[in-house]
């Protein structure tokens, strides 16, 4: 009998505009529980951002005002230092990197600030960023670790999502992750 019930192995292959999540028993507390926006992944290497893990602007050393504060996240271990963000902005001017259909990395932030309160302005801004040097990503994937989606509702991106929005958007992908989204966070309490 093949039994591969906890064989987390994707048919989808990781490419910029995927979104990943972090397989039940991944234990980096970096990455636990993660949703990923890939960004870029390409023979130099691969980066995103952490859709679900929004920051308390109340707990921030420096200050970052509102709006941005308001939507403000973890993006990743890398450059915690480093402000950036994702919009579906086209108009935006300055230089900025079309990820998915309607979603864009960057551009001109003082003209983006202009527009945050805008109807149909969606975004999200991040401290830091999750990356990989050439070649990590795919193999973390070829060992479980992640888990790909490359077909999703886009609106998913920007919406107000956490922690609990892993096992949430993991069941909507298909009965075998739906299984993976029940798995407990400490397997010991099963």
């Amino acid at each position: 009998m093949n039994f591969d019930y906890f064989n987390y192995k994707s048919n989808n292959k990781v490419k910029k505009g995927s979104i990943i999540f972090s397989q039940p028993l991944m234990d980096d507390h970096n990455f636990k529980r993660s949703i990923i926006l890939i960004c870029e992944h390409n023979t130099d290497g691969s980066y995103g951002y952490k859709l679900n893990d929004k920051i308390d602007s109340n707990t921030l050393d420096v200050g970052v005002e509102f709006p941005v504060s308001e939507k403000l996240y973890f993006g990743g271990p890398v450059d915690q230092n480093y402000l950036n963000f994702i919009h579906n902005d086209d108009t935006n001017s300055g230089e900025k990197l079309k990820i998915y259909d309607n979603i864009f990395l960057g551009g001109n932030y003082n003209e983006f600030k202009k527009k945050l309160n805008h109807e149909g302005v969606s975004y999200k801004f991040f401290l830091g960023y999750s990356g990989w040097s050439p070649g990590q990503l795919d193999e973390e994937i070829k060992n479980n670790s992640w888990i790909v989606i490359n077909d999703f509702k886009i609106d998913i991106i920007f919406k107000k999502i956490n922690e609990s929005s892993w096992g949430t958007l993991l069941s909507n992908d298909s009965f075998k992750n739906k299984i993976f989204s029940n798995y407990p966070t400490d397997p010991n309490l099963n």
